[in-house]
């Protein structure tokens, strides 16, 4: 009878193990990761504002590039002024345009030498007047390309932008 007990409790210490195991291998609770543009929120300090743009699951060897075509970005123009568009990782401006009279802006960046799967490409810099409300610096994903290492358009994707990117 003893024996018995000492069996019954072995197995369920081993199941538990196993189970425990598995949890923290990543097994559990890990979901599928979607292709998605995340364009971060305005990160403001005394008068100067800052957005990152990343990228996460990108197909086709990663996103080498991302147009954001007119009215694709506008922003409130009596709070943000002076916008300007800096590459990352290996990411290069092509060309920029940012009007604080119409509150609208459109860029292009694009990285040479190959595509990210995951990361951040950019970051926008600009003056600010009074604190940011959401809205405000806003982005249209019907008028925002981005193209692949393969030299095609990546054709689904979201635009997330109430997060910020983080690694895991």
């Amino acid at each position: 009878m003893r024996s018995t007990a000492q069996r019954m409790i072995v197995s369920f210490l081993a199941m538990g193990l196993v189970v425990t195991l598995t949890a923290c291998m990543g097994h559990w609770f890990t979901w599928e990761q979607r292709t998605t543009l995340i364009i971060g929120q305005p990160a403001v300090t005394g008068n100067h504002g800052e957005v990152l743009i990343s990228v996460t699951a990108m197909p086709q060897e990663g996103m080498a590039s991302m147009a954001v075509k007119p009215d694709g970005m506008t922003y409130k123009q009596a709070k943000i002024t002076n916008v300007s568009v800096e590459g990352l990782n290996g990411f290069m401006v092509l060309t920029s345009e940012f009007d604080d009279t119409t509150g609208k802006g459109r860029f292009v960046i694009a990285n040479p030498n190959a595509g990210s799967v995951g990361g951040t490409v950019a970051k926008l810099t600009f003056d600010v007047n009074g604190s940011l409300v959401a809205g405000e610096l806003a982005f249209d994903k019907n008028h925002i390309d981005l193209g692949s290492h393969l030299n095609t358009l990546i054709p689904t994707w979201d635009l997330v932008t109430d997060k910020a990117y983080y690694a895991k």
